[in-house]
């Protein structure tokens, strides 16, 4: 999927350096011919025919295809009026949709809100390959609720949780929820993970110390240090103790990052899980350069290697890319060397600039007027189109993207 713009400039200002010292193998590409988008092979009735008399806005904010089951998902979102005041928050009405993925009729609609029921504050949405749809939501009552949706827009389950959590599917198809942990007067921060199956039954849980920042695959990243007290509340130590987990919720090795490394970047894609258990972990050094840290499945530091600074990377499940200054690199784990390199035409974006993998697998990346989807095993391009007209959110998969576009949801397929 290639929903959400990811801006990299926090990475360019904060670092000011940085070099990749390896020499790049010299591939050749065919120019590539920047398509326009095609017309709509077909068009929705508008997403919001439900909307209510006092919604103050409608948006929708996730599309998922799937294939598979014929079908083409979208989260829709209408901001209700807060009555009560007893939260500051915003209430919203949920809505997961479906639609026919060959005619764009809509088949089932689920709405995360009871008649005279609590609104939800904020959700949290996990589309199986199997066509369930898992959500989370915290509600304007206080409480929080794991939902499992079925591919026919029928409840197969709901959990009641003790606070607010994170959810993440992990290899197994397990459900990872995560809860946000609180904070003792020495900075020290608890919290619980737990593992579900599809049928929603409690796998396994455990209280650890510190919060999850990432979960992947079948590892469990947790940052494990105390936080620091400043004027405004507690800050979390730039140069943690990282904890890392397995799926039986064991904790398999430790890392602590020396003080001159900070493992927080701008919020875009910076730890990764790869398929043979190796995690990534990018870091910033002495508010200079970018190093990546890679752990191997046993949790031995295999290397660190230095990545420009303002540069944007991304798993391959096998391996992982670094774009920088029109450059795509792709990369393994074991060796230094650049497996594919190859320029992009198309001038970066600040804003909107990403990489990103698709829902089949491929890489998408997003330049300032155009958008490849590229072969991950050698760069290869598979379509480059003309974005101006694109709109978000929006799914790619099997050379078809489905776009909302205002109120409407459309499908349109690549040449």
């Amino acid at each position: 999927m290639f929903k959400r713009p990811m801006n990299t400039k926090p990475w360019a200002v904060l670092l000011l350096t940085g070099a990749i010292c390896m020499a790049s193998p010299s591939f050749m590409y065919a120019a590539d011919t920047v398509t326009p988008l095609t017309n709509p092979s077909w068009t929705s009735t508008s997403l919001f025919t439900d909307k209510m008399e006092n919604a103050i806005a409608t948006r929708a904010t996730d599309v998922h295809a799937l294939p598979s089951k014929n079908l083409v998902y979208v989260h829709t979102q209408q901001d209700i009026p807060n009555t009560t005041g007893q939260t500051k928050n915003n209430w919203y009405l949920d809505t997961v949709k479906a639609f026919d993925i060959k005619t764009g009729k809509m088949k089932w609609q689920y709405t995360l809100h009871d008649a005279a029921g609590p609104y939800t504050l904020n959700t949290d949405m996990i589309y199986s390959s199997y066509g369930t749809v898992y959500v989370y939501a915290a509600y304007s009552d206080g409480t929080y609720k794991l939902h499992s949706i079925n591919s026919a827009g029928k409840l197969n389950w709901v959990k009641t949780l003790t606070g607010a959590s994170s959810i993440t599917m992990l290899k197994d198809s397990s459900l990872l929820v995560a809860s946000q942990g609180t904070v003792n007067s020495k900075g020290v921060v608890k919290s619980t993970i737990s593992r579900y199956d599809t049928m929603g039954k409690l796998l396994n849980t455990k209280d650890i110390q510190g919060s999850v920042l990432k979960a992947e695959g079948d590892r469990i990243i947790v940052t494990a240090s105390n936080l620091l007290k400043n004027e405004n509340g507690w800050e979390a130590v730039p140069n943690p103790k990282v904890d890392v987990y397995g799926l039986a919720l064991t904790k398999l090795y430790s890392y602590q990052f020396p003080a001159n490394i900070n493992i927080y970047g701008d919020g875009s894609d910076s730890m990764f899980v790869l398929k043979d258990s190796t995690v990534l972990i990018r870091t910033n050094i002495d508010r200079t350069k970018n190093k990546i840290f890679a752990f191997n499945a046993k949790g031995k530091l295999m290397w660190g290697r230095n990545i420009p600074a303002g540069s944007i990377t991304q798993s391959t499940g096998t391996g992982y890319v670094v774009y920088d200054n029109q450059m795509m690199k792709l990369y393994n784990t074991t060796s230094s060397k650049v497996l594919a390199s190859r320029e992009l035409e198309g001038e970066p974006s600040v804003d909107y600039t990403w990489v990103q993998k698709t829902s089949d697998g491929n890489l998408a990346v997003n330049l300032d007027d155009r958008t490849y989807i590229l072969y991950p095993t050698n760069l290869s391009t598979i379509h480059v189109f003309k974005n101006k007209a694109l709109s978000a959110p929006n799914d790619y998969v099997n050379h078809t993207i489905y776009s909302v576009d205002q109120d409407m949801l459309a499908k349109m397929v690549l040449k």
